[in-house]
C-alpha cells in the first residue's frame, strides 16, 4: 500500500520503516515521512523508546500510536 506524504507529496510505502501510515481512526487514511512528521511537530516518543511513536493525524488531530 502506498500513496503521497501529507507534507512534502513524496511517494511513501506502508511497508517502509522511516514511512507512517495512519489509518486507525476515522475514514481517512494519511500518509507520512518519519521525517516529514518530525519536522512539523506531529511525531513524539509514546513511551519513551523511539519503537513507539505518538503521532498526531495533520488531517484531523487524532493522536494514533506506532
Amino acid at each position: 500500500m502506498s500513496g503521497e506524504c501529507h507534507f512534502c507529496h513524496g511517494i511513501v510505502s506502508a511497508d517502509e520503516s522511516n514511512h507512517i501510515l495512519l489509518d486507525g481512526h476515522g475514514d481517512h487514511e494519511v500518509y507520512l515521512h518519519r521525517q516529514c512528521a518530525a519536522g512539523h511537530d506531529v511525531l513524539e516518543d509514546a513511551d519513551g523508546s523511539a519503537d513507539n511513536v505518538a503521532i498526531t493525524c495533520p488531517e484531523c488531530g487524532t493522536v494514533e500510536t506506532h
